[in-house]
């Protein structure tokens, strides 16, 4: 087995590109996000060419709601030309892939008024023959491509059968929760329903930690934020790098405010977003995947984790990857005020609340 960490779509891109157009029985492409924008069309083309033969590839509803990060139907974007072209575009690239051999289908319907849209299909796979998957955090759409991210490359047979079974369950339109060991990386899937579960053994590791945490991720929010305020208490340095400009503005807010991070060493990646989630424990246990580490991942959405203990892949995120969250970054120079921080935790805590109740009905 070969591990390989891919920092941006920079790193990710070329080396899965090579990949799929490299196939010769199966390409399984999964993300959030597919848009008709370069980014899209980059991967729809490298599909078409690929001479795989069973290239399939699912999206999960909320593509169809919300492009280039907006969604469709505020009254700005209805009138957005360009948004609007963007949209067409998007259909005609999925029509074109369905008539060159390439099933599209989308999973997890929001269902009327919007009701199951808190349980989204978050996962983010790249899946090629027998022999080699990427998971991670990047979707197909250009500005996901721009932000900040990682991916992980995995060359392990066994990995491959594992996330392809994975594939096929959500093809067929069921997920289930299931898990893979294999030397130095645990694979898990999540199915949006009992995730609870399955996050225990990441709130665990948080709550063991000793020396360190090493957190990247825009969304933090409970039930992580308060382990980790709870570990910076009895002594842990703990580090939280998220982005300047939060694309969740009430997120952005809540951990812009002190009393929600109290102990914790908060820095804003300036310049970009970041979209990365990644945990490295102690220097020995590093988490990454699709999963975000906030009350949507952790209740409602069916997902991707990766628990890697090879110290050959923790040396290279130290060196490469947490080495530039740090550099990118700078301390929390403008903490919101009590209004801001309050309100928003109330909100959030109340969209969490509103959100299991739409599930459980």
């Amino acid at each position: 087995m070969r591990l390989e960490l891919l920092m941006d779509a920079a790193e990710f891109w070329p080396r899965a590109e090579a990949d799929i157009r490299a196939a010769r029985e199966r390409v399984f492409v999964q993300a959030l996000s597919f848009e008709g924008d370069d980014a899209g069309r980059r991967l729809a083309l490298a599909l078409v060419a690929s001479p795989a033969r069973d290239r399939r590839v699912l999206v999960d509803e909320f593509s169809r709601h919300v492009v280039s990060d907006r969604f469709l139907y505020w009254p700005s974007a209805l009138l957005d030309p360009e948004l609007r072209r963007e949209v067409r575009s998007t259909g005609e690239m999925i029509e074109a892939l369905r008539w060159c051999g390439v099933p599209l289908r989308f999973t997890s319907p929001v269902g009327p008024l919007f009701l199951h849209s808190p349980r989204r299909n978050h996962k983010k796979l790249v899946l090629v023959d027998e022999r080699v998957a990427y998971v991670g955090g990047i979707n197909f759409s250009d500005h996901n491509f721009a932000w900040r991210d990682l991916m992980l490359r995995v060359e392990s047979a066994s990995a491959a059968t594992f996330l392809a079974q994975d594939f096929e369950k959500t093809w067929e339109g069921r997920t289930t929760a299931a898990a893979c060991d294999l030397p130095g990386l645990e694979l898990m899937a999540l199915d949006g329903h009992g995730n609870e579960e399955r996050f225990e053994r990441l709130l665990a590791l948080i709550d063991g930690a000793r020396r360190s945490l090493y957190v990247e991720c825009a969304y933090l929010t409970a039930p992580f934020l308060e382990r980790f305020t709870a570990a910076a208490r009895r002594g842990v340095r703990v580090t939280l790098v998220t982005p300047e400009r939060n694309n969740w503005g009430l997120v952005g807010d809540l951990l812009s405010w002190p009393p929600a991070t109290g102990g914790m060493d908060v820095r804003h990646y300036a310049g970009r977003m970041t979209h990365m989630k990644a945990l490295l424990a102690d220097d020995t246990t590093l988490v990454l995947g699709s999963a975000n580490f906030d009350l949507w991942s952790y209740h409602f959405q069916a997902e991707y984790l990766a628990l890697v203990t090879d110290p050959v892949i923790i040396a290279d995120f130290r060196s490469r990857v947490m080495a530039a969250g740090l550099a990118g970054s700078r301390p929390l120079a403008a903490p919101a005020g009590s209004l801001r921080g309050a309100f928003a935790r109330l909100a959030l805590q109340a969209l969490e609340c509103g959100a299991r109740k739409l599930c459980r009905a």
